[in-house]
């Protein structure tokens, strides 16, 4: 599974790896930059099916909790 998000808070990148390791997903590639305003970062993620989908909904949160990131 691949995500990419922009993020307010540059700490939500080590926050949705640390999801991954409690949904026993495994983080397969981070990129990640931050340009002052916001954090744009790329995800892949491996792992079961049902793993997935539950971190795949964490992140939405996330994101979500986050408010929208700046363009």
């Amino acid at each position: 599974m691949t995500c990419d998000v922009r993020l307010r808070d540059p700490r939500s990148v080590a926050r949705i790896v640390n999801l991954a390791h409690r949904f026993t997903c495994r983080c397969t590639r981070i990129d990640a930059s931050d340009d002052g305003r916001a954090t744009s970062a790329r995800f892949a993620f491996d792992g079961p099916p049902a793993a997935l989908a539950r971190l795949q909904a964490q992140i939405a949160r996330v994101v979500a909790a986050e408010g929208a990131a700046p363009s």
